[in-house]
């Protein structure tokens, strides 16, 4: 199985389309949207998106300056290493 089939059977499994993303440089927190006129084999589209440096990612610096906010924002799954979503 792909991984984008694997992502898309655990964001089922978890009843929930808001899913934070780590890759080496960023915390992505956005919500998963799927339409098969956007779906890219290996990439993740996602709306209502904030994006914070990993360096500022366990500290109030992200909190407070969240450095991006995106509506819309497609992430290639070979770059992220770890992922979780969110209820």
């Amino acid at each position: 199985m792909d991984k984008l089939k694997e992502f898309r059977k655990i964001m089922e499994k978890s009843e929930t389309d808001k899913v934070v993303l780590i890759t080496n440089h960023y915390r992505i927190t956005g919500y998963v949207y799927d339409c098969e006129e956007f779906n890219r084999e290996n990439y993740i589209n996602l709306t209502n998106v904030t994006l914070c440096l990993m360096n500022d990612s366990y500290s109030d610096e992200c909190d407070r300056y969240t450095s991006s906010g995106y509506d819309w924002l497609h992430i290639n799954l070979d770059r992220v290493v770890a992922f979780s979503f969110l209820k």
